[in-house]
């Protein structure tokens, strides 16, 4: 398209540049080098909900707040200062709120998931973050069931959002975790056998390791119950 003499060329555009390639919609690619080919002072971009600057004259601004996990920025906007014939200024601009944060972490007791915790208070803002967790490690039971308690009575309302996968955390009961359930009878055995499961392996490993952990919950709140 012809311009007038000194009119500021701007391109507005939504679709992936061609390095993005399977990422992108691949019926509206745009060449890297469209900014240059069009004569274009500045080209801003959609699609990519991220901040990318393609050369000196073309950028992707990103959305004013991020919208999924993957992406840890705080969301942004840019501002461009573009004058005819000479190379565009341009600055992000956080404009977000919300952080989106992945975490995996190993823990083998109460403390080193509270330590995570406290480093994760460090870093962002509780109340403004969305937190996608993956736990893993090897725990005693007691401390199965105080990690759970944790997460859920505490973290979970700290945060504005938790996704939480605890299935690669495994509970392995000690003897005081077995003796704290201080059971006779049909219960004593069952959990003796749930305990043999769990340490066994094999196919059954992980439903008797959560049947032994939901007799130790419940255990645990009848003596609650029958102490008042």
């Amino acid at each position: 398209m012809v311009t007038p003499p000194g009119a500021l060329r701007i391109g507005l555009a939504h679709g992936s540049i061609i390095e993005f390639g399977a990422a992108g919609d691949s019926s509206n690619l745009i060449p890297p080098d469209r900014a240059k080919l069009a004569g274009l002072d500045y080209l801003a971009l959609g699609d990519w909900h991220g901040f990318l600057k393609v050369g000196d004259r073309t950028a992707y601004s990103g959305t004013p707040e991020i919208d999924r996990f993957g992406r840890e920025e705080v969301g942004a906007c840019v501002a461009v200062e573009v004058r005819s014939n000479d190379t565009p200024e341009i600055q992000r601009i956080e404009t977000g709120r919300f952080r989106w944060v992945s975490r995996r972490w190993t823990v083998n007791d109460l403390a080193e998931l509270e330590q995570e915790t406290a480093a994760l208070r460090q870093e962002v803002r509780l109340a403004d973050a969305l937190l996608s967790l993956r736990l893993s490690g090897i725990v005693s039971l007691s401390d199965r069931v105080a990690v759970a308690s944790a997460l859920a009575d505490r973290l979970a309302h700290e945060l504005r959002y938790l996704d939480i996968d605890e299935g690669g955390l495994t509970a392995r009961p000690t003897a005081e975790d077995v003796a704290r359930i201080d059971v006779q009878g049909a219960l004593g055995g069952a959990a003796a056998a749930l305990r043999s499961q769990a340490e066994a392996g094999g196919p059954v490993a992980h439903l008797a390791a959560a049947a032994l952990e939901r007799l130790y919950v419940e255990t645990l709140r009848y003596d609650a119950e029958a102490a008042r």
